[in-house]
């Protein structure tokens, strides 16, 4: 049971993380898109 318990805390806090980030998230895919990743200049693969 309290395994249980932890994994639906996960589970919420993942929610609740998701929805309050989630536009900034969005943002950041849709920068990401346009631009590329700050590492794209420097990778060797």
């Amino acid at each position: 049971m309290r395994q249980a318990l932890a994994e639906a805390l996960r589970r919420k806090q993942s929610e609740q993380w998701l929805a309050e980030n989630c536009e900034a998230v969005h943002t950041y895919n849709e920068y990401v898109e346009a631009q590329g990743v700050f590492s794209d200049s420097v990778r060797s693969f």
